[in-house]
């Protein structure tokens, strides 16, 4: 499906960039895996090639505001201009609203905003100048919709990433360019594994419809929607994937 078209995955040295990763290139595409973790990426290219794929690894900075110019430059030296960015990365800073710090707030906003804004500019200008299309999925949340209690700030950022995606989508649709928003539930990654299992994380698990939360190969089929060349007429969406769990949140 994906056969020469080369994807970029911001934060994919765990959790669900890594998942994505893996998932575009069992289709097709040649990866570039970004993240700070560098190790991380290179067991995830290692991985990935053992299974016949492609990928290259990137040291990549989000909370850097020039690391999306390198980034986009190195990509597109070695493999070409991506043909479809997935901006995962992300950070969460839990705090009560009143307690937040200017430095927690401008962190947030800076890997949670900034970089998608600017990595999607970056390779909407590319695509524009050579008259081809792209692809842009932004990982959302289900928490751009709703409050939650000690994440105000992740919610504001995922609810600017959501009119980010309505914005772009509508001024770029015209150069066949089409960006949509992925917004999971609670999803078990090795970043939150260890909650699920105290007191708080089983008595929240209880209140969701199934008392489950998802895993992120849950999100392979939204994913690979969204990305695929015959879903062209699906634009500035929002697609929600949380088991009806924000329903009952």
């Amino acid at each position: 499906m994906l056969k020469d078209k080369v994807a970029l995955v911001t934060g994919a040295s765990s959790g669900l960039g890594h998942r994505f990763a893996q998932i575009l290139a069992s289709e097709g595409a040649t990866v570039a895996a970004a993240a700070r973790s560098t190790d991380k990426l290179d067991e995830l290219v290692f991985e990935i090639e053992r299974k016949g794929g492609m990928a290259h690894a990137y040291a990549f900075d989000a909370a850097d505001p020039d690391a999306p110019d390198l980034l986009i430059e190195a990509i597109s030296a070695k493999c070409g201009v991506p043909d479809i960015l997935i901006n995962n990365a992300g950070i969460s800073l839990p705090a009560r609203a009143h307690k937040a710090t200017l430095d927690q707030f401008e962190q947030t906003m800076a890997v949670n905003v900034r970089t998608p804004w600017r990595l999607s500019q970056l390779c909407a200008q590319r695509w524009i100048d050579a008259g081809t299309e792209g692809c842009i999925v932004n990982v959302s949340s289900v928490l751009s919709r709703r409050a939650g209690m000690g994440v105000s700030l992740y919610s504001m950022s995922k609810a600017a990433i959501q009119h980010l995606t309505a914005g772009h989508a509508l001024e770029w649709a015209k150069y066949g360019i089409r960006v949509n928003a992925l917004c999971p539930g609670y999803i078990r990654t090795s970043i939150n594994d260890a909650y699920w299992e105290t007191d708080l994380g089983k008595a929240e698990l209880a209140k969701l419809p199934r008392g489950r939360v998802g895993t992120p190969a849950d999100l392979d089929s939204a994913l690979l929607f969204l990305v695929d060349p015959r879903s062209h007429f699906v634009n500035g969406e929002a697609l929600t994937v949380d088991d009806a769990q924000s329903w009952a949140i």
